[in-house]
């Protein structure tokens, strides 16, 4: 709504700036339940901080004009779009209202037409760097150092006090994060599961995806996020339908070039040493020097090792506890070669926390911060 110049402010103008705020910085969908329809449309929206006060009087106080610059300029301020006070024109360069005043229409604009951007490609979830912080939570449960063979299979949860709460979380740009390494392994099934794993990086769940970051190959999101969990895993436990599928990473990746020429494959040396237990390994050859295999490593052709290219990490989520919750599995699955897989796995469980900003009498803050939960570790029956 543009408000004329000169006219003055009232009740339904401020109602209608005030409404839009709203949708942003308090919430307008107070009685949503993860259970409705269309939830990534309109559930995204509201990050649970204050509501402006609709009024129904005429005279417009300024204290009030005051809570609207004082939710903007802290919106403005922790998204990543360009940061600028909000300033009124009369008098030049006025960032607040005195307490007396005049309230005029203009003034409303100035708030309206401040506040659009964030409206716009949803930028209302994003986050500047420097307003949130990244918090490790303690995760020994998926630390391993017994060998293994088959697979591993791993569980973990976020924990909001309601799902509404959650919302906030992820609707001010909060992201749930996971990352794991591999070190210290001399066998060919550590060679290429710490490939896998070393090569993924950082996996970041937020509002819509799951993306990679500090990545050396990339592996493939669905595109699923908070808003598109269901109740199952859709991994064969529940259905199977694959509808928790987040990320399968990539396979084997050809290592670099050793000593005479030919290629292996491997972060870094990552061969496959011997012929294993999968029938189609035939005739290896010796590649020795220059290689991180040191004195030499047994491959084959690119052709006969493509069955490696397949070693997948795949990363699964579900919502639990009526949306208050998000629960992820982790699998790799080596089942089809049943290598002797050593070394230590060691996990990077984190998040990343909005921070609480104040400006005025009014603040954004999502705390409580979320809690951490090892559903099922990486030593369990299920772990061979």
């Amino acid at each position: 709504m543009v408000n004329s110049v000169g006219q003055k402010a009232t009740a339904a103008q401020f109602n209608t700036v005030g409404g839009t705020v709203n949708k942003v910085f308090g919430d307008i969908y107070p009685s949503a339940a993860v259970t409705d329809a269309d939830r990534i449309n309109t559930h995204k929206f509201g990050w649970g901080s204050g509501d402006v006060v609709v009024v129904t009087e005429e005279l417009i106080t300024a204290e009030k004009l005051q809570g609207l610059v004082e939710k903007t300029n802290i919106s403005i301020n922790r998204t990543d779009i360009t940061d600028s006070t909000l300033a009124f024109t009369v008098p030049a360069n006025r960032s607040s209202v005195n307490l007396a005043a005049l309230i005029r229409a203009e003034d409303l604009n100035v708030v309206a037409n401040k506040f659009a951007p964030l409206l716009l490609n949803n930028k209302h979830i994003s986050i500047e760097a420097t307003s949130a912080s990244a918090i490790v939570v303690a995760a020994t449960e998926y630390n391993r150092t017994i060998q293994w063979v088959n697979q591993l299979v791993g569980e973990h949860k976020f924990s909001w006090s309601s799902y509404n709460n959650a919302r906030y979380f992820f609707n001010s740009g909060g992201q749930l994060r996971l990352s794991l390494n591999m070190t210290s392994g001399s066998t060919a099934g550590y060679y290429n599961w710490s490939d896998v794993i070393n090569e993924m990086g950082v996996l970041n769940f937020n509002w819509d995806t799951m993306t990679q970051s500090i990545a050396q190959t990339s592996g493939t999101s669905e595109g699923k996020g908070f808003y598109q969990l269901t109740a199952n895993y859709g991994d064969g436990t529940d259905t199977n339908t694959n509808e928790g599928l987040l990320f399968t990473s990539s396979g084997v990746t050809i290592g670099r070039k050793v000593g005479d020429g030919s290629y292996g494959y491997g972060y870094g040396y990552g061969y496959i040493q011997g012929l294993g237990t999968h029938g189609s390994y035939a005739s290896p050859a010796i590649i020795s020097g220059g290689g991180g295999g040191g004195g030499g490593a047994y491959v084959s052709a690119y052709s006969q090792y493509s069955s490696y290219q397949q070693l997948r990490f795949k990363m699964y989520g579900k919502y639990v506890d009526g949306g208050a919750g998000v629960q992820f599995k982790i699998v790799l699955d080596d089942t089809q070669h049943a290598n002797v897989i050593d070394g230590t796995i060691t996990p990077t469980i984190s998040y990343l926390m909005p921070d609480t900003i104040t400006n005025g009498n009014n603040s954004f803050d999502v705390t409580p911060v979320p809690t951490y939960v090892t559903v099922n570790s990486f030593t369990s029956a299920d772990d061979s």
